[in-house]
């Protein structure tokens, strides 16, 4: 079953087509891949697809419904959570209260979002962390922050934004582990990730974006093969 399908979408500011004409489908139960240099226009993508910024046309239409002209707050408590490229917890809340927030986009009583805010925060192995303050966390423990805070919302489409950014390479391979286990517990996943390996381990379709326009889709093994994409965004990584 298709859970998202994008068509056609464009976002531009002042000349600059930072998404032009990008379509995409997600199917129920996949993780997707976005990728594609810095500037290439995937959070931007993300932005308009969680209603940060609104698109300038096309449709993105999720579960069946159109939600392109709809808020960030309604499209949440449809069903799509994400996370950020910069982890900017409440640095002077806790763990749990921290990720309490997102549970309130599912619960209106205090005890059920509680109770799930706990679950969410085991879920991502922070259990031991729950009382302390998030401005004492580590950067790996902020991204797990992140992702309890975005599970906590209830989303049925998590997206994420370079989740494993920053991480050493045990926290990487952590990681990839966590991500599997949120997709096994019924999430659909679309994620932007520089990190070519983990993201090639774990996506089934890869879509690469080049100066906001959609250059290839495929499987990885596809998407790694392919000259043009090797070209405007592979060689370079390697090259670095």
């Amino acid at each position: 079953m298709t859970l998202l399908s994008v068509n056609g979408v464009y976002k531009h500011f002042s000349g600059n087509k930072a998404v032009d004409n990008v379509s995409l489908e997600i199917k129920e139960g996949e993780i997707v891949g976005l990728i594609g240099a810095n500037g290439a226009g995937k959070t931007t993508l993300f932005n308009c697809l969680t209603g940060y910024y609104r698109a300038d046309g096309g449709s993105i239409i999720f579960d069946g419904k159109h939600i392109e002209k709809l808020k960030a707050h309604l499209i949440c408590r449809m069903g799509i959570g994400r996370t950020f490229q910069i982890a900017k917890p409440f640095g002077d809340l806790s763990v749990l209260d921290n990720t309490v927030v997102g549970a309130y986009n599912q619960f209106k009583s205090k005890s059920e979002a509680y109770a799930e805010a706990k679950r969410c925060i085991d879920f991502v192995g922070l259990s031991e962390k729950s009382d302390t303050d998030a401005s004492d966390l580590n950067t790996g423990e902020k991204r797990r922050l992140e992702l309890a805070r975005a599970l906590a919302t209830g989303p049925r489409l998590l997206l994420l934004d370079e989740v494993m950014a920053g991480l050493t390479p045990t926290e990487s391979v952590e990681m990839v582990e966590l991500i599997r286990k949120i997709r096994k517990s019924g999430v659909t996943i679309l994620m932007i990730e520089h990190i070519m390996p983990a993201l090639m381990s774990l996506s089934d379709t890869v879509y690469v974006l080049d100066q906001g326009k959609l250059i290839c889709k495929g499987t990885p093994a596809e998407v790694s093969e392919n000259k043009q994409v090797i070209e405007s965004y592979l060689g370079k990584t390697a090259e670095a």
